[in-house]
């Protein structure tokens, strides 16, 4: 009876456990880190939907079991899981994970996203994957990284801006400039003055940069509004990190080398040529040889060196955070007089204030010192112009010469020295060294980018941020023109000082609600934003100088005519956005944006303009039907996008609505003249854009692709509209809204960790880009023709136009071009007229002909443009190089076609080719020579396909080797990392463009332009 009673007892006894155990109860408990309490980390029990985030003091309360399991998650954060044990208390303590928050997170403008529920068209490019690139500024490291971005330097002038197009030229005559927003602060762009380049974008140490956004379609972009017609790039600085003080300092020393030089005459040829040029005309021959033969190439061009240094901080104090550093380079140009000196500071800080408020600032300063030149493609003292012309047999210095140069005193003038010949160079040109050593072109420009926050957290979900930014610059400029040779000859000198400031204000205010609801997430962002620029200047001088003394003495007035003139600008832009994203159960997304931009610049009627966007993006693969695909195919998204921008950059001035009249004198009488006609109408440029896209990996996401296709429509685009004479409008036209432009296009990408393990990995990033460029309508649907240039519709903007090149007459040497009914026609060098040409009876120059038909004759837009990326690592060795590509454009090289002159001046060996007889007709591309007939012998001054090139290349722009030291020996010197690395920049080219970088090329001409250099360099990097 006793056994039967324990039985029953035990048996009860169990039942009731069990009952316990099974009892739902409240369990509590408080979130922290290394800070304290963190508030709006999400609860969940896992397996089940129930769940609850925790408030300002890290507490939270939920229902549930013994056993049960708590996951614990937060952005940035580490999971955290606890099991439920019979305490109704469970705290958890999270860690933060960086390199997770970098993976999920991007930067949308006014805010973040994860990564995984972006429906826009966003390339994100970690500050990581540049690091350790040799560049002037942060945009040159971009190129080649994301897909429908082309970034090109065409220019090897220190400090010259870049070009950047993302998707291709939405405007007529604005720049393609995108705008960049630094750290949630829009930034000027462009020249900010001086005499010398002064790139605006440079002034940021690429050293101190987090990540970049590249926001490309119109639902990303739509919400920065009248700004983003050509995208948007977001740059994100680096912040301290919490805990302990961490160290970083990284160097670099190199020589930059000229790429490839131009291919002239040496004096032997030289000499036969230009007398060949004489002496076919029944001229006596002017070049008489000698045992010189100068290279003016090695004369004005040289081996540069170039360094930098960097050192940044980072770390935390109480419940705050800091980043600081400070950066020096300097840089010498291949081309001599051109080098420049940046200094640059920085210093970010965020501190916790209780557990709801968050305040910080951020400031960088930077002071760049430039020393430039005169770059003009035609001018006096145009460095290259100058240098291809300048004869070989003739010296650079002279000891007897004046101030030891080669230089001739010709009446009232000078001119270089012209040796034994018998005739000075053409064109009156100076000695170029003797220019670039003496006359001064700089630029010291000033400027602070800097920005208050503050941030508080009204509830977990709710946080109203506000920020007070400042973009402020001041550039100072000395040009100097020696008045014994060279540009300020006619000025017996020319001495300017010159002063431009800008100031940029921006206060935002952010409303920010972001709740999860079951399967339901909602994003809610009300945004205020007001922005200011004032712009003035002024430039003083005088020429006719007392003495080449006075190089800067500009206020007490060493000079005999005075220079002066100013200038003042201000417009002000208010914008109101609202935005909504939503998705359900992480399988649908929909987010809208609706901003109204009110700009000062338009008329007051037509100020304000709504610019609204719209995405929708499905995750398939989270779809029960796509379970049995996933073993297949990973995170299977489909996008689609559509929004409109604006932009009003292409308006100049601050009222240009309005009619315009200026100073004008007539003889003793002063008055105005009438300048511009008003046009009340004038509105924004508006570009409507559409976006479909695909995002997906294989093999568990060791490949991931990205696909899109996107239609981008300019409209309203500013133009001079044609009015008829009898109005008396200046110029005949004004400004109008008429014309339309289309960019379409597919981008591609794809980024393979081919192998991932301890000793060894290798990853490899690819994109393409095609993209096809049409005017749709211009005013009146006339052409607009340039010199080399034509937009009209139907065809790509500024498409090539001239004459049609057919090649040279075997029987007289004469050019011969096509006509547009397909007849000939050939340049009669005897009579400097044209004549037709009969291949039948090439002999015959009876019949005079009409000139030669201008015909389109080439795309100068890229179609098709992209990059190739491998980063292998194995031990400790890494290795890397960036090979981007490009082409389906045309060029005119019309530096080429100087080279072929027919003056008294240097030619390239291409003229070798040339014409001689019946019995030896050279390359049959290169008429007989004749002095002084350039408009017969090389054609009217137009675009000539004999000399419009291919623009396609291959480009090996990075190729590094490194090195970092083993853990073993770094643990040992207390460090963190060391790590040793080479690297060759610009490296190598494949092309089959006869000039200099197929890149350097303005509106697809080629007009004598400062190459780009390669560069070799040696740095470390070292952690403390």
């Amino acid at each position: 009876m006793r056994s039967k009673f324990k039985w029953i007892f035990s048996l009860l006894l169990a039942m009731s456990m069990q009952f316990v155990f099974a009892q739902e109860k409240t369990v509590t408990g408080t979130v922290t880190d290394e800070t304290g309490a963190l508030p709006g980390v999400n609860v969940v029990i896992s397996g089940t939907k129930t769940g609850a985030q925790t408030g300002f003091d890290g507490k939270y309360a939920i229902k549930a079991k013994q056993g049960d399991v708590l996951v614990f998650s937060f952005l940035g954060m580490e999971n955290v899981r606890v099991t439920v044990g019979a305490s109704s208390v469970v705290n958890a303590k999270m860690k933060s994970n960086d390199g997770q928050k970098l993976e999920e997170v991007v930067v949308v403008g006014y805010g973040i996203q994860k990564k995984k529920e972006i429906t826009g068209s966003i390339s994100q490019i970690k500050g990581e994957s540049i690091k350790g690139l040799v560049t002037q500024s942060f945009d040159q490291q971009l190129a080649g990284r994301a897909s429908g971005v082309q970034i090109t330097q065409n220019s090897g002038v220190l400090g010259a801006a870049p070009r950047i197009r993302i998707r291709g030229v939405n405007s007529i005559n604005s720049s393609t400039y995108p705008l960049i927003v630094v750290d949630g602060l829009p930034i000027s762009t462009g020249d900010l003055g001086g005499f010398a380049a002064n790139n605006a974008l440079a002034d940021i140490n690429p050293n101190d940069i987090q990540s970049f956004e590249i926001l490309k379609d119109g639902a990303a972009s739509a919400v920065y509004g009248s700004r983003a017609s050509n995208g948007v790039i977001l740059i994100t600085t680096k912040k301290g990190k919490e805990g302990k003080t961490s160290f970083e300092f990284s160097t670099y020393a190199g020589v930059s080398q000229v790429a490839k030089k131009l291919d002239l005459l040496k004096t032997n040829d030289f000499i036969t040529i230009n007398n060949e040029k004489r002496t076919n005309r029944g001229l006596a021959p002017w070049a008489v040889g000698n045992s010189v033969d100068t290279d003016w190439q090695n004369a004005v061009l040289r081996d540069a060196l170039q360094l930098e240094h960097n050192f940044n901080m980072s770390g935390g104090l109480g419940n705050g955070s800091y980043y600081a550093s400070v950066g020096y380079a300097k840089q010498d140009g291949i081309i001599r007089a051109n080098d420049l000196e940046r200094f640059t500071a920085k210093f970010n800080v965020d501190q916790k204030i209780g557990k709801t408020i968050k305040v910080g600032s951020n400031v960088a300063l930077s002071r760049t010192l430039t020393n430039g030149l005169n770059t003009g493609s035609n001018s006096l003292s145009g460095a290259m112009f100058n240098v291809i012309r300048q004869l070989p047999n003739t010296t650079v210095f002279d000891p007897s010469g004046p101030q030891g140069y080669n230089i001739a005193i010709v009446g009232a003038n000078t001119i270089v020295g012209r040796g034994q010949n018998t005739e000075f160079i053409a064109n009156n040109l100076p000695n170029i060294r003797y220019v670039l050593d003496k006359n001064i072109q700089n630029t010291n420009s000033n400027r602070i980018l800097a920005s208050v926050y503050g941030e508080i957290a009204i509830k977990p979900w709710l946080t109203l941020r506000s920020q007070v930014s400042l973009d402020q610059s001041n550039a100072t400029g000395l040009r100097y023109w020696d008045p014994f040779h060279g540009d300020g000859v006619s000025t017996k000198g020319r001495i300017e000082n010159s002063t431009d400031i800008s100031q940029s204000y921006n206060w935002q205010n952010v409303l920010s609600f972001n709740k999860d609801f079951d399967k339901h997430s909602i994003g809610l962002s009300a945004v205020n934003e007001y922005q200011k620029t004032d712009v003035n200047g002024y430039v003083a001088g005088g020429t006719d100088l007392a003495d080449a003394f006075f190089q800067s003495n500009v206020i007490t007035g060493s000079y005999g005519t005075p220079l002066s003139s100013g200038y003042k600008s201000a417009n002000a832009i208010v914008s109101y956005l609202g935005r909504a994203s939503y998705n359900f159960d992480k399988r649908y997304y929909i987010q809208a944006s609706l901003r109204k931009d009110i700009m000062s610049k338009f008329a007051p009627n037509l100020r304000s303009e709504i610019f609204p966007g719209v995405s929708l993006g499905w995750t398939a693969s989270n779809e029960n039907f796509f379970e049995t695909l996933n073993n297949y195919v990973n995170d299977f998204k489909v996008r689609a996008s559509w929004g409109k921008t604006g932009n009003f950059s292409v308006l100049g001035g601050d009222f240009p609505y309005l009619g315009t009249y200026r100073p004008r004198k007539y003889g003793d009488l002063n008055g105005i003249a009438f300048t511009n006609m008003e046009n009340l109408n004038l509105t924004w440029e508006v570009i409507e854009k559409r976006n479909i896209g695909v995002d997906f990996g294989i093999l568990n996401n060791k490949v991931k692709f990205v696909v899109d296709y996107y239609v981008n429509d300019a409209d309203k685009l500013v133009e001079r509209f044609q009015t008829p004479m009898s109005l008396g409008v200046p110029n005949n036209q004004y400004t109008a809204n008429v014309g339309n432009i289309r960019n379409s296009g597919w981008e591609f990408g794809v980024d393979f960790n081919v192998i991932n393990k301890k000793d060894l990995t290798l990853d490899i990033n690819a994109n393409l880009s095609l993209n096809k460029n049409e005017v749709i309508s211009l005013s009146k649907g006339i052409d607009q023709i340039s010199t080399y240039n034509i937009i009209r519709e139907g065809s790509s903007l500024n498409a090539l136009y001239g004459v049609k090149y057919w090649g040279v007459n075997p029987s007289n040497g004469n050019p011969v071009y096509v006509q547009n009914d397909g007849s000939l026609v050939q340049g009669n060098l005897a009579t400097n007229n044209y004549r037709v040409f009969n291949p039948s009876n090439p002999s015959d120059i009876a019949t005079v002909a009409r000139t030669p038909d201008l015909i389109e004759l080439g795309n100068t837009l890229p179609t098709y443009f992209g990059a190739f990326d491998l980063k292998l690592r194995y031990h400790n060795f890494d290795f890397g190089t960036l090979v981007r590509f490009s082409g389906g454009n045309k060029i005119m090289n019309v530096t080429r076609l100087e080279m072929l002159s027919q003056n008294f001046n240097n030619n390239s060996t291409e003229i070798l080719g040339r014409w001689q007889s019946v019995e030896n007709p050279g390359d049959g591309w290169t008429p007989r020579l004749r002095s002084a007939s350039d408009p017969i012998v090389n054609g009217p001054t137009v675009a000539n396909s004999r000399f419009i090139e291919k623009g396609d290349f291959i480009k090996f722009d990075n190729i590094s080797v490194g090195y970092s030291f083993p853990s073993s020996l770094t643990d040992r010197l207390n460090i963190k990392s060391f790590r040793l690395y080479v690297l060759a920049q610009n490296a190598i080219i494949i092309t089959k463009y006869s000039g200099q970088d197929p890149e350097m090329e303005i509106g697809g001409v080629d007009y004598n332009v400062v190459p780009r250099s390669r560069v070799f360099s040696v740095g470390l990097n070292v952690g403390l």
